[in-house]
């Protein structure tokens, strides 16, 4: 295959670039892309190959040296995974405290027993406000990448084939 590359440094003068047919193709990670295809002029004339041809890993960051808040916030997205495993939405968080009395994992993820709160320095409430406020993982998948078209694929629960796992929390 031939090929004559563009190279261009900032993104929008990229799209622009794609758009106006100065490029007939465009690689950057699938999120980028289908953020980009929403503003074409005609979505629909753009198609993402289904082929990944690069591992983009994103996820939260926090700044080095703040382990109270990495913490924090490592547990918290370990719980929104453990929520959606475990059905708990932010519909049913409350109404998900009933089904809990033999179920320990789940009374640990509602914070009905143990410290696990206490141990990262919150109450035991904290992981039931966050379901609240924002849905278990998928709830935030949804919301957030599936207006982009992005299928879960990796993103899904390990036991749904995809890689998402989380250790219990404790």
């Amino acid at each position: 295959m031939n090929f004559k590359p563009v190279v261009i440094a900032e993104l929008n003068q990229i799209e622009q670039a794609f758009f106006a047919g100065r490029c007939d193709v465009y690689t950057t990670d699938i999120s980028g892309l289908a953020a980009t295809r929403l503003k074409a002029p005609n979505k629909d004339d753009y198609v993402i190959l289904p082929d990944a041809i690069s591992k983009e890993p994103l996820g939260p960051m926090v700044r080095r040296g703040d382990w109270e808040f990495f913490n924090i916030v490592k547990w918290t997205l370990f719980g929104l995974l453990e929520a959606e495993e475990m059905g708990v939405t932010s519909a049913n968080v409350e109404a998900k405290k009933g089904e809990a009395a033999n179920n320990p994992p789940l009374q640990r993820l509602l914070g009905l027993s143990g410290d696990t709160g206490k141990s990262i320095g919150l109450d035991n409430d904290w992981l039931i406000r966050a379901v609240k406020a924002v849905g278990n993982y998928g709830e935030m998948y949804e919301r957030n990448i599936g207006p982009l078209g992005i299928q879960r694929g990796l993103n899904a629960q390990w036991t749904k084939g995809g890689l998402m796992y989380a250790p219990p929390i404790r």
